[in-house]
């Protein structure tokens, strides 16, 4: 999944749902591919992708993995309507199921976006080994120290939500 992120514009954010405890992390860049215009995505080599990915990552805390495209600063017109895939494959699947959102306009640019969702847990091991995994290099352990701070409290059910967002030179904004 590493290439399909980038360092611009890295958003990590985990947050605890309240029905069911269930842990709910989302990884957000920016594309870097197509700029003010379609997406074009082969949608069998992206679940392919997500599939090896799933297979990589050895906690039995991961239930279910997703990724879609966004879009960033758009407006919808609903004149050329098309499609990106989404792809998303959970435990007891072998092969991940794709479907399509539509978007209705030309964005200035795109987000690619992989949402982990993990059984309830106490300990950040689960989750970092999905964000080391899925970000490789652009998690520096300057991010990692700034991040398990702000999750630990999120594991600790002391809040919903913890957040680190990084600029396109890798520092906060």
């Amino acid at each position: 999944m590493r290439n399909h992120f980038t360092k611009d514009f890295l958003e990590i954010s985990v947050e605890r749902k309240a029905e069911d405890n269930k842990l709910v992390l989302h990884l957000t860049s920016e594309t870097g591919m197509c700029h003010k215009s379609q997406l074009y995505v082969n949608e069998k080599r992206l679940a392919e992708d997500l599939e090896r990915f799933w297979k990589s990552i050895k906690t039995k805390k991961l239930l279910r993995l997703s990724t879609y495209f966004g879009e960033v600063d758009w407006y919808d017109d609903e004149v050329d309507v098309y499609e990106t895939p989404h792809v998303a494959i959970q435990r007891g699947l072998k092969r991940a199921k794709i479907g399509y959102g539509t978007h209705g306009s030309i964005p200035k640019d795109w987000t690619f976006t992989m949402t982990s969702v993990f059984a309830d847990t106490t300990a950040n091991t689960p989750i970092m080994e999905v964000i080391k995994s899925a970000l490789g290099s652009y998690f520096t352990p300057q991010i990692e120290k700034e991040f398990v701070k702000k999750l630990r409290p999120v594991l600790q059910k002391k809040v919903k939500y913890a957040n680190y967002q990084g600029g396109s030179d890798g520092d906060d904004y």
